[in-house]
This record gives structure tokens, C-alpha cells and sequence, in this order.
């Protein structure tokens, strides 16, 4: 049929026609969505901070060291072992001061979140219910939280309904490891994936580099941890200030708003 077309029409069409094409194809193919929670999806107003201290300060890891912890983009078990270490723990004590502690932590994570919950960003249950109803998408978690703080979060914002599967920071203590797990399970599931059919939407620039690692299309939010200006000079394919622009970007009926 390409040939039949090549003869009737000049070269310059035929490759616009098929540039059109392509993308039309493009547009048509499934969509993975796969979603940070704290700092993308939710605020949960530093609950999950105060947790990890309290029950690192249990097992005896100092306040300063405490105070000094940076949880942006990192998984649960890099924050809780890096802390150990620091503290000067025995290597053969880590695994089970882990366990430990992230069992603490989900007891604490759960009375500051019934305390105060959390609340999810603006636009967030609309665009997910707008997803819900779209056969060519489907919404994931690639997040670093362990997979029972992370239903702790999202029950909490009321928005554990629309994740039927994940990858979560128990999978390995580096982020890019999240990524290629739940690239590898949408390939072993789907009959194989194109990279660039899976967006990872964070709010780190280790969200962006994590997506990299498997070439997705990256999308990085500003209303979360890391400022502006650093998110960009990461260079994600798209860095928006909210969740109103994935609206656009993914063609999904923005929500008629209260005036």
C-alpha cells in the first residue's frame, strides 16, 4: 500500500503521511502510568518523618543523626539502613534492626496519620478517576515507601482505589532498581512494552533519573520536595507545576471546577 502511495503522491508527502502514521499508532498504544506518592500524589503533613524518627531514635540511632536525614526520593530500607550504619551498628545486626524499626514505624505511621491525615494534591482523584476510565491507561505506584506505609498514605488521602499494583522501596534500596522491576513486569504482562509508553511521575530528581533508566517519559511535579530550578536542570521530558497540565498532556476531560 506504501508503494501504490509512493507512486501517486511527491516524496515529501509520503513521509509526512507516514510520520502521521506512526504517531497516530503511537497515541493508540497502552499508556503505564506510574506514580511517586509523598510529594506527587499526597502530602501527609510530615507523618511519615516523624515515624521514621521516632522508631530510629527506639533502636538508638541518635536525634542528630535523626534531624541530619534527607527523604527525598530515597526508598524506605536506603533511609533506615543508611541510618544504622551511621549509627555505628554491626553489619550482621542490620537485617533484623531493619525489620525492627520499619515495624515501628508503620505503628507510628498509623497513629500520626489518624491524627492528621493525609491530603491528596489538587486535581489528583479527578485525574485518576478521569484514568480509571480510560481502557488505554493504566495507573501504577513506583515508590520508595514499603508497600504497607505506602497503604497507610493512601488510604489515609482516600486514594488506595485507583492502585491495583505497584513496585515499593522492599524491591531493593535503589530507586533505578524500582523502575526496572515494574518495566520488566509491564513487559512479562502486556506481551512486551515500548519504554516510551511508560511515564514516571515524581516530584525528585531521582524520580527523573529512575524513569531515565528505562527510558521512559519522564514527569516531574513541582509541588513537592525538591525546588523548581533543581527538578529542571535534571531535565525531565516535562516539568508542570500541578496535576492540570497532565490533564492536557494525556488528553483526559479536565473537570468542570467550582467557581
Amino acid at each position: 500500500m506504501v508503494i501504490i502511495f509512493k507512486r501517486l503522491c511527491p516524496a515529501p508527502v509520503v513521509l509526512l503521511a507516514l510520520l502521521a502514521y506512526n504517531a497516530a499508532v503511537m497515541d493508540r498504544r497502552k499508556k503505564f502510568l506510574l506514580f511517586d506518592i509523598d510529594g506527587t500524589l499526597l502530602h501527609s503533613g510530615g507523618a511519615g518523618r516523624r515515624a521514621l524518627g521516632a522508631a530510629l531514635c527506639e533502636a538508638g540511632v541518635a536525634a542528630e543523626v535523626v534531624e541530619a536525614i534527607s527523604l527525598a526520593g530515597k526508598t524506605d530500607r536506603r533511609i533506615v539502613l543508611a541510618a544504622l550504619r551511621d549509627s555505628g551498628h554491626h553489619p550482621a545486626a542490620l537485617p533484623g534492626l531493619m525489620a525492627d524499626v520499619l515495624e515501628s514505624y508503620l505503628v507510628h505511621l498509623a497513629a500520626n496519620l489518624e491524627e492528621r491525615p493525609a491530603r491528596p494534591y489538587a486535581l489528583v482523584r479527578e485525574l485518576l478517576a478521569a484514568v480509571r476510565e480510560r481502557a488505554d491507561m493504566e495507573p501504577g505506584l513506583l515508590t520508595g515507601n514499603i508497600p504497607a506505609g505506602a497503604r497507610l498514605k493512601l488510604e489515609s488521602a482516600r486514594l488506595g482505589d485507583h492502585f491495583s499494583w505497584g513496585v515499593y522501596g522492599d524491591h531493593s534500596e535503589e530507586r533505578s532498581d524500582l523502575a526496572r522491576e515494574a518495566l520488566r513486569r509491564l513487559q512479562a504482562g502486556n506481551g512486551g512494552v515500548h519504554p516510551r509508553d511508560v511515564f514516571v511521575i515524581g516530584d525528585t530528581c531521582a524520580d527523573i533519573a529512575c524513569g531515565r533508566a528505562i527510558g521512559a517519559v519522564t514527569i516531574a511535579v513541582t509541588s513537592g520536595f525538591e525546588p523548581a530550578a533543581e527538578l529542571a536542570a535534571a531535565a525531565p521530558d516535562h516539568l508542570v507545576p500541578g496535576f492540570r497540565q497532565l490533564f492536557d498532556l494525556w488528553d483526559l476531560p479536565l473537570p468542570r471546577l467550582n467557581s
